[in-house]
């Protein structure tokens, strides 16, 4: 006989169904975003776990009390949970309403930690206590236990202070921290426990989902913060992800075989584009922002995901207003849009992260404001570019990385000196190589185009201390396999403070030193292969130097040497410098010397060649080199192999297309070269240049 208390339920559910709402449409799709629900009457939240921002889906579910332990079914795409209002699973479907179901052997209590399996269409729930435990509900319609409460352990056996738990994507096993920081794996077939460690964090987490790369989110009741866990890790730790939202009761779902992000549907995201060492791409937990009406300046962009330098943004929330000189007060105006926090971080030591002790400034309030802001460099940051990172939102006391509900970051790229000194910009320069030398080839200068700018830093008594490259590979048309080097003739290695040397590749420090071994002047090594840096494929084997075919990819490099004793002006060689090219190691290099290796140089025309460079080579074929009277790498006629163009007022220099013949792209050229470079010497302007045989 029917209880007064099942009686009611019975007649509930019949009421439901007579009203179509056990016939709610499912969710669509399986979602991306997390579900949240709150409150004592209950409320459904969407959340973006990326930046912890959340929307509300429903205020009214249909009942007038808690929904809990709730899960989502990647089997139908319901939600299911408990109501409290009956005593009972809930469903929940599009519409948001729930639906209670009678269930067989139901265990007359409520619950607060359940979750849907993934690998059967089951739903788990658990409850503390020697009375309790944890139980399994089928929701396959087709098997004979379907609705069908069973206990699977007893309280007795698994005694756990839980607020949640979910199943990871890829196994059958359910996760779940305690109030102590303990990371739980739960077989749930049998109830057996694994404790993989203390995740360093303890509280009341209440939502704790996957994604379906088995990354595991625990969100903490108190202060709404969402944390990370790498639960194959054979040390298992949390760390800080997203600001999410704050709530007593709190409990969470999600679809986990969705990833985190859905690129289905436009970008609601702003990132930075520092290099990814500072935590910039969402696969390194990088600083990004929900977009919202708070944000730096008076724009803001969306990505799905960030595109790291040289990949940037048009950042307009920070103007520079006076050098970043180190131990000293710069001005700097801020413009925001919306009420705010303003935090800024500097890389000082420029070891490629932002730490605590590098801050600029720390929970600036804003109010749609621009702002002139005097802010002190540390006493200690190294000479040299460096990255700046600044986050405005409404939440106070952020780190420099991890996602943000609303507002947005900013990176930028800053040159810091120390007091005393000055830097000195050079005239960047278009340096571009024919690597067929010692033969002419075909003549087309795009094989290997770079352009080239060089700052030097000097003392109060205007000796060079230091001097930094920055370039970028504007065209490979290429079939060798060319590295690239700058030589600074007569300058000695040993005074090289090798220790303070710093080289990036794409914004990416790198490992290995720039400053080549023995040589007997000094050659910045930045690549034994350009190949190495830029993605050809079957259709487009060269890098712009074909109409039509384009790429994406891009390749920069930075590198900045100090020396250990200044160096005088007069005793320092002039810009461009010594850039050349040479042959990598065991490849082929055309059929005079088939494997030519590093001896194999290109240089601009008269410059000398490195103590590496095998000189046998020089008065082969079309080469004319004559050592003794400093006549290097031209031809009879005095045409180079290599070519150092400044062009002034012009935006850039365009080099032929492919096999296109220098002399045919540019006529003048020719005069230039017979005048020995008096005659014709705007020779490389476009409007000297017939523009349909230039890239």
């Amino acid at each position: 006989m029917l209880s007064s208390k099942n009686i009611q339920r019975y007649f509930f559910v019949c009421l439901m169904i007579f009203n179509g709402s056990s016939n709610a449409a499912p969710f669509e799709s399986c979602p991306s975003k997390a579900f949240l629900m709150q409150q004592t009457t209950a409320q459904l939240y969407g959340v973006n776990l990326v930046t912890g921002n959340y929307d509300l889906l429903a205020d009214d579910l249909g009942t007038s009390d808690k929904i809990n332990a709730v899960g989502f079914n990647f089997h139908d795409n319901y939600i299911y949970g408990w109501g409290y209002e009956w005593g009972t699973l809930v469903r929940i479907g599009s519409d948001f309403q729930a639906t209670p179901i009678e269930l067989l052997n139901n265990p007359e209590v409520n619950f607060y930690v359940g979750d849907v399996a993934l690998n059967e269409n089951s739903y788990y729930f658990y409850k503390k206590g020697a009375s309790y435990g944890l139980y399994k509900v089928s929701l396959e319609e087709e098997t004979s236990d379907y609705l069908k409460v069973i206990k699977v352990i007893s309280g007795n056996a698994l005694s756990l202070t839980i607020y949640d738990l979910a199943f990871h994507p890829n196994n059958s096993f359910a996760y779940t921290v305690d109030n102590n920081g303990q990371l739980y794996q739960i077989n749930v077939t049998n109830g057996d426990l694994v404790n993989l460690g203390n995740i360093g964090e303890t509280g009341t987490f209440g939502a704790v989902y996957f994604d379906v790369g088995g990354n595991f989110y625990i969100s903490r009741n108190t202060d709404g913060k969402v944390f990370i866990i790498d639960v194959a890790d054979s040390s298992p730790s949390a760390s800080f992800f997203a600001y999410g939202p704050i709530a007593s009761q709190n409990d969470g779902a999600r679809c986990a075989i969705a990833p985190v992000i859905d690129e289905s549907i436009a970008a609601t995201i702003d990132y930075g584009d520092a290099p990814d060492s500072y935590g910039t791409t969402l696969f390194s937990n990088g600083a990004r922002h929900g977009v919202s009406n708070i944000y730096l300046g008076n724009t803001i962009t969306t990505e799905h995901n960030a595109n790291v330098y040289p990949n940037t943004d048009e950042d307009d929330g920070i103007l520079f207003i006076t050098p970043l000189l180190a131990g000293s007060a710069s001005l700097i105006q801020v413009q925001v849009t919306g009420a705010g926090y303003l935090n800024i971080w500097g890389d000082w030591d420029r070891d490629g992260e932002f730490s605590l002790e590098e801050k600029l400034i720390s929970d600036r309030y804003i109010d749609n404001n621009s702002e002139t802001i005097m802010v002190n460099t540390s006493a200690s940051a190294l000479n040299g570019y460096t990255w700046v990172r600044a986050r405005f939102t409404s939440i106070a006391d952020i780190v420099a990385s991890g996602g943000a509900p609303d507002g947005e970051v900013e990176d930028y790229r800053v040159l810091v000196t120390n007091s005393g000194n000055s830097q000195i910009q050079d005239t960047p320069y278009y340096i571009a190589f024919e690597d067929s030398w010692p033969e002419e080839g075909d003549y087309d200068m795009n094989d290997v185009v770079m352009l080239q700018n060089s700052s030097i830093l000097l003392t109060d008594a205007f000796e060079i201390k230091q001097i930094e490259f920055q370039g970028e590979l504007k065209a490979l048309g290429a079939d060798y396999h060319n590295g690239f080097a700058i030589q600074l003739d007569n300058i000695l290695p040993s005074n090289v403070n090798v220790n303070l040397v710093h080289f990036e590749i794409n914004g990416v420090i790198q490992e290995v030193s720039a400053i080549e071994e023995g040589t007997n002047y000094l050659v910045i090594k930045i690549t034994d292969d350009l190949q190495n840096h830029i993605q050809l494929t079957e259709s487009c084997k060269y890098y712009k130097t074909v109409k039509g075919c384009t790429n994406s990819s891009l390749m920069t490099y930075s590198v900045t040497v100090p020396f250990i004793t200044p160096i005088t002006q007069g005793e320092f060689p002039q810009a461009p410098y010594n850039p050349f090219i040479f042959a990598q190691d065991s490849t082929y290099h055309g059929d005079l010397f088939f494997h030519p290796g590093r001896g194999l140089e290109i240089h601009l025309k008269n410059k000398i060649p490195t103590s590496k460079a095998d000189v046998s080579k020089f008065g082969v074929a079309d080469d004319a080199t004559q050592a003794s009277s400093d006549y290097y790498y031209q031809t009879s006629s005095g045409l180079p192999w290599a070519l150092a163009i400044n062009p002034g007022s012009i935006e850039e220099w365009k080099h032929p297309s492919e096999r296109v013949d220098l002399l045919q792209a540019y006529p003048d050229f020719q005069i230039f070269v017979e005048s020995n470079g008096n005659k014709e010497t705007s020779w490389f302007s476009q409007s000297n240049a017939i523009s349909s045989k230039l890239y």
